[in-house]
Formats: C-alpha cells, structure tokens, sequence
C-alpha cells in the first residue's frame, strides 16, 4: 500500500482524538488581532459609529447582590485558573456585569475570532434573504455560482450550506479536508502548508482558488456524503455561504455586514475582516473587534430576535437546531443552525465558537450574553464555563 495513502489514513483517524489530548492554542498576539499585521492581503476594515450604543457598567448595588456576586467570584478564580485567557464579558439586560482583560488584552484590542466569523457571516445571510436578493434558502448554490458546478458545494442548498451539511469532504483539521499535496509555501520554513487558510492570508491562493479552483482539485475524497445528509463541520461551506453574497451583494461579505448590520450594532471602535488578495472576505474566520462591540453585536442580535419581521423569523431559525450533530463527533453541543451551535442540555441559549477557547454564549431569555477570548483552549475550561454559565442564567 501507498505510504502517502497510510500516512493520509492515520491522519483521518488521529488527528480529531489527538485534538483532546492536548490543549488547542494560537500564540496571543493573534488573538488579539495580530494576524492582520503579519498577513500580505488587506483587510476590511469597520469604523467606529459617531454615536456609539451605551454599554453601562451594572450599578453597585445590584452587581453586589448574592447571586451576582456567587457569578462573578466563579470567574474570577477562573480566570486565576485559565490564565490564557484574555477577555471576558458578562452583559445582563444590556449591563455590563464584568468586564476583565489578561496578558496583552486590553479595552482597546481587537479579538480575533476564528470560528465565530461563521456566525458572524450566517447574520449577513439573513440581511441578504430578507432583502429579496435570493427567494429562499432552497436554491443550490449552483443555481446564483454556475462556478461551482456539480461539485459538493454547488449541488448543496443554501440551507444545507449554513447547516454543514453539503457533505463535501471529510475535514480533518479546523475543517479542513485532506489534499493530494499540500498547498502554498510557508515563507519561514520553505516548506507547503497542509491547510489553506494562511496560504489565502499570504496572498498565494484565492477563496474561488479552495472552492472551485486548483485547490478543491486537490482535495482526497469528495463528495463524502449527499448534501443535506449528515452534519460535518467545514470551512468551505462557510466560504460558499460567502460567495453566494458576494455575488448577490455586489459587495463582499465584510462590506455587506458594515452596511446591513456593523452600523446600526454601533461600535465604539475600529474592526477588521480579512480578506483574500481579491477582496473576497475570509468569512470562516477573520473578524475580530474590541471585547465591548461583541458585546454589542449580541445585544444587537437580541433585539432583532425580537423585531417581529422577516429577520427576527431568520434569526430565530438559526439559532435553533436544525440539524443533529452525530453521537461521537467530539462536541458538548448537540445540535447546530445556521454557523450557531445549538441545543446543549442548558437550552435555550445558542453559542459562537472559535478555536482556541473561544465563546459567545446567548441566553435569549434572560437577557445574559456571556464573551470570552484565549489563545489556548486549557483541559476543562470550556466545560468549566458552560457550567458557570447555566448557573449565572438560572439565577434570579
């Protein structure tokens, strides 16, 4: 047998258990923004509002209360415990809670967010459909990207797009897939990357290069399973959903989401999407903003919940389940969206993921946003948070 073939094998196989062996980590500077410092592509960059949303610090006397303060004690011996940790927000009904940085993060850094950019990407969506620019989420993404072909992607509905479902291939890192040969160059060691996000950072390689270009020709695999078959956690369904915008935006997806939906959430500061070398948003990742402006974007996304239009029934759709995530597939969370984790036993709230630890966790019916950021996920933190989590919404 092929020693490339056996060597491919056994990472399909080890690499998602090797994942839970050890700690999942980014160096700190990149999760405070530094990827764009280092990067060959521009990002697009968000403006700060005129007019900033107030985000008030709670009042004294009720962030004293017992049960406040039961919350608040927890996580800070939690941060005492996980000192990866850079950023922390608790927001109730629109006050601050508690607002805490370590390391290198301030009020003023930007958190990158790696995963939470498909959730960030899944809202655009929604401003996209209910502007009449698609008729539903039924169509398949062929149908508005003739590009995409008979591919995975291109057979796959929009819907099943947002639910990763197109079954395009089996990922094995990040959701990522394997590949006949890896790809770019790594400028420091000379050597290809496995992977093709920092390729796309780099410059050397396009987003249409990994969903339909020379890229996707080299991906082991494809299709794994039928569109709308099972959940499998994957950046190119991701990147489809972007493209899908981009093409009937006119804009990309970062542009997008400034007009529909950055400027009436009204940050207080500056933010960044990355991008590839032509313009088109990295939209699986990427986005990174100051600690209170996620915060904001929450508070945003809670009042559109409760608009009563045709955003409020997206939203509603996307962060319920509407697919089951498989027995075995390594995730506390049960079900999954629209690029929202669903349907953990608390209920009720939906969570942003991002590798390396980070959360922003929703709890519609209390009114209780919970943010943090790290540069290494730690053995038990994420556990540890979940369950501070549900104590601090079940509290009166």
């Amino acid at each position: 047998m092929n020693a490339k073939f056996i060597i491919l094998i056994l990472a399909l196989f080890l690499v998602p258990f090797a994942a839970h062996a050890r700690p999942t980590a980014m160096k700190e500077q990149y999760n405070l923004g530094g990827y764009i410092t280092i990067g060959k592509t521009t990002p697009y960059k968000f403006e700060p509002h005129s007019n900033p949303r107030p985000l008030p610090p709670m009042p004294s006397h009720i962030k004293s209360q017992n049960s406040n303060k039961i919350i608040t004690d927890a996580l800070s011996n939690y941060l005492v415990k996980f000192p990866a940790t850079t950023g922390l927000l608790l927001i109730d009904h629109g006050q601050i809670l508690m607002e805490e940085y370590q390391g290198k993060g301030t009020p003023t850094s930007e958190f990158y967010s790696m995963s939470i950019g498909k959730s960030m990407t899944s809202l655009a969506l929604g401003k996209l459909l209910c502007s009449g620019a698609i008729p539903n989420l039924d169509i398949t993404a062929n149908t508005l990207i003739p590009e995409l072909g008979n591919s995975s992607y291109g057979k796959s509905t929009i819907r099943q797009l947002l639910t990763m479902s197109s079954g395009a291939y089996a990922p094995i890192k990040r959701g990522q897939p394997g590949y006949k040969d890896n790809i770019g160059k790594n400028p420091r060691t000379g050597k290809p990357y496995s992977g093709e996000i920092w390729p796309i950072r780099l410059g050397q390689v396009t987003i249409e290069d990994v969903l339909w270009g020379t890229i996707w020709n080299k991906v082991f695999w494809k299709p794994r399973y039928k569109p709308g078959e099972k959940f499998q956690y994957k950046a190119g369904d991701t990147l489809t959903v972007s493209k899908i915008i981009e093409v009937k935006s006119g804009a990309s997806t970062a542009a997008y989401f400034d007009k529909m939906i950055w400027q009436n959430i009204r940050g207080a500061n500056s933010g960044h999407w990355e991008a590839d070398r032509n313009g088109s948003t990295i939209a699986n990742a990427g986005f990174q903003v100051a600690l209170k402006d996620w915060g904001r974007i929450a508070l945003w996304i809670l009042d559109s919940l409760e608009s009563q239009d045709c955003y409020s029934r997206y939203l509603k759709k996307a962060t319920t389940t509407q697919i089951n995530i498989p027995t075995g597939h390594g995730t506390y969370f049960q079900g999954y969206g629209y690029q929202w984790w669903i349907h953990d036993p608390m209920s009720s709230s939906f969570w942003g993921l991002g590798y390396a630890g980070q959360i922003l966790a929703i709890h519609p019916p209390s009114g209780k946003v919970m943010i943090k950021f790290s540069y290494r996920k730690d053995p038990g933190s994420s556990a540890q948070l979940r369950k501070i989590f549900k104590q601090w919404v079940k509290a009166q």
